[in-house]
């Protein structure tokens, strides 16, 4: 016996949408969406023990490794200050990675 109850708010479109679908396999409303949810796979869980300021550190870090490439993509080398940034980049990853494995273990 279902005692359990899952209440989800719909727009009318999202409504009328969930509504043709089930009725074009001839199940209520109810079955056709328990059928759906519990036949999908589930999204991946998120990463646990990564902190936001690790996440925004390693988009910096790539925005910034980013903008060296297409410098030296453009002028073919790279300058004194883009190799210092470079390496700089290098050791605020791996920074990172290690924060992010010492989570992890």
């Amino acid at each position: 016996m279902r005692e359990n109850i899952l209440a989800i708010r719909l727009n009318d479109d999202e409504w009328d949408r969930i509504s043709d679908m089930a009725e074009s396999t001839s199940l209520p409303i109810s079955s056709y969406v328990r059928s759906f949810v519990l036949q999908q796979k589930p999204p991946r869980p998120r990463a646990r023990g990564v902190s936001v300021e690790a996440v925004a550190a390693l988009n910096r870090v790539g925005s910034l490794l980013n903008q060296i490439a297409r410098a030296g993509n453009f002028s073919k080398t790279l300058s004194v200050e883009e190799v210092r940034q470079t390496a700089f980049a290098r050791e605020r990853l791996l920074e990172i990675a290690h924060k992010i494995e010492t989570n992890f273990t």
